[in-house]
């Protein structure tokens, strides 16, 4: 039989007496003492550590590891976390985990009683780290005894042909939209993958200039239209948002692949546009499809299969317990439910017939990220 290392149990006293306080000097508001569990205990692959926050203290700044995982389990007191750029008061039992690459994360402590927590994660000799409030990236390599901060600057591209110029700065997206229209869900995704983009105002509907340029990519003159940075053309919302989810996972737009959740949430995303989008289509003129004589009665029909189907909606959301539609999980459907609820049967109809879905069209009115974008929009 191999031989093997020996086992190792800390008792609590021994983990008190290897208590220590902790700062993080990147942030001034960084107070906490934590006891390395892994380390007392010889772990070196795995990070475990308890912590205590004190009323008014904060733990690491807000940051996120482009390649290590991280966790977070609040063992007694409660805690308030920024994740993503919005806030979740998290309590005993609560659990808190960051896949790699990371969304953006901190702990603090505005509470009157001190928060203790576990956490852990990956201990990869090297990572690289991102810190978006200082604007900072940093390449971390860990040594014995401490991790070594070097940080990195703006990436350069020193080699290349000697026949051919430097490579260009790829060019951002752009995003043929409408005010008030869809394309805004589109917008808004962009804007939470911190991906740059270019906006073209284009009434759709008018004729002239404007709508010709829209034509000549997409011949059916719908909004969002978006021209990518190689010249490809896509347009329609669901197939754009799972795009920039696979381009940018960090952003959380969808649950990823293997998570019980995506398959709910790709459920629904198609629900919304194959079943409340086409009311719109419709309803919004009538007399295109029906007549003139048929136009009012058509316009009734699909307005009222709309609540129908926003009725349907609500109970899904309301099952799912948490501020989202998916529950606890922030998703783009929340992006969508924010933008529709503002068109017909409109926000007074959804806060007194769906009030779960009202609530998620304010949380995300709330979001600062999103503030300038609804309202060049509404």
């Amino acid at each position: 039989m191999a031989a093997h290392r020996p086992a190792v149990i800390l008792r609590a006293d021994d983990v008190a007496r290897a208590e220590l306080p902790f700062a993080q000097r990147l942030d001034p508001k960084s107070r906490f003492t934590g006891t390395s569990l892994a380390r007392l205990a010889g772990l070196v692959r795995t990070g475990v550590s308890r912590a205590r926050i004190p009323p008014g203290g904060q733990a690491f700044t807000y940051h996120a590891h482009l390649g290590d995982e991280e966790w977070i389990y609040i063992v007694s007191g409660r805690a308030r976390a920024r994740i993503d750029g919005r806030e979740h008061d998290l309590g005993p039992g609560d659990f808190a985990a960051f896949p790699a690459p990371q969304a953006a994360h901190v702990l603090a402590n505005p509470f009157d009683e001190e928060c203790v927590y576990l956490m852990g994660g990956e201990r990869s000799s090297s990572d690289v780290i991102d810190y978006p409030d200082l604007g900072k990236r940093f390449a971390l390599v860990r040594e014995p005894t401490r991790v070594a901060f070097h940080e990195l600057g703006p990436a350069q591209y020193p080699f290349g042909r000697a026949d051919q110029p430097p490579a260009q700065a790829p060019a951002p997206w752009r995003v043929i939209a409408t005010r008030g229209c869809g394309s805004v869900i589109v917008e808004a995704g962009l804007v939470l993958a911190g991906l740059p983009y270019e906006r073209e105002e284009i009434d759709y509907a008018q004729p002239g200039s404007g709508r010709d340029r829209l034509l000549a990519v997409n011949p059916l003159g719908q909004v969002p239209t978006v021209i990518m940075p190689d010249g490809a053309v896509m347009s329609e919302t669901s197939a754009l948002l799972l795009h920039l989810d696979e381009l940018v996972p960090a952003a959380g737009l969808f649950p990823a692949a293997g998570d019980p959740l995506r398959r709910t949430a790709l459920r629904w995303l198609a629900f919304l546009v194959a079943a409340v989008y086409p009311t719109f289509t419709y309803g919004d003129d009538p007399a295109r499809w029906a007549g003139d004589a048929g136009a009012k009665a058509l316009e009734v029909a699909t307005h009222e299969h709309r609540r129908k189907l926003w009725q349907q909606l609500e109970g899904v959301a309301a099952a799912a317990p948490g501020p989202w539609f998916l529950g606890a999980r922030w998703s783009a459907l929340d992006l969508y439910v924010c933008a529709m609820t503002r068109w017909r049967p409109n926000r007074p109809w959804f806060a007194a017939h769906a009030p779960k879905l009202h609530a998620i069209a304010l949380a995300v009115d709330a979001d600062p990220r999103l503030a300038a974008l609804w309202a060049a929009n509404f």
